[in-house]
This record gives structure tokens, sequence and C-alpha cells, in this order.
């Protein structure tokens, strides 16, 4: 056997046979899990939202525009 596959084969064993884990997750982290999530949502959403809105606004003030002088221009006549 080569050193590689003696490697792979420990890291296999110690994957299958853990030994006791002593931890403590936190009672906050799932809380702090689901803001995270909630705000990833929420920056997403405002992200793709406020520049398609730059665009409709944009094109809206131009023909508001267009419109407008063409008004001015038949109340002058």
């Amino acid at each position: 056997m080569s050193k590689y596959m003696k490697f792979l084969l420990y890291c296999f064993f110690l994957i299958l046979l853990p030994s006791r884990a002593f931890s403590y997750f936190d009672p906050g982290a799932g809380s702090y899990l689901i803001q995270l999530f909630i705000a990833f949502i929420a920056s997403c959403y405002f992200f793709i939202s406020n520049p398609i809105q730059f665009i409709k606004n944009y094109f809206k003030k131009d023909k508001k525009s267009e419109t407008e002088e063409k008004s001015e221009n038949k109340s002058k006549d």
C-alpha cells in the first residue's frame, strides 16, 4: 500500500468512527441563522428591485417631459 492510500484509509475511518464531542450549540445561534437568511432575502429583493425601479422612472420622466412640452406648445398657440 502506498502512503497516499494509507492516509485516505485513515481519514475514512476517522470520519466513520468519530470520538465523543463535548460541544455546545448555543440556542441563540438558530435565531441568528434565521436572521441572516431573512436579511439575505431582503437585500436580494432591494438589490434587484431598486435598479429596475430606477430604469422605469428614468424612462417615465422622459415621456412625461415630452408630453409636458407638447401640451405647453399647444397652449401657446
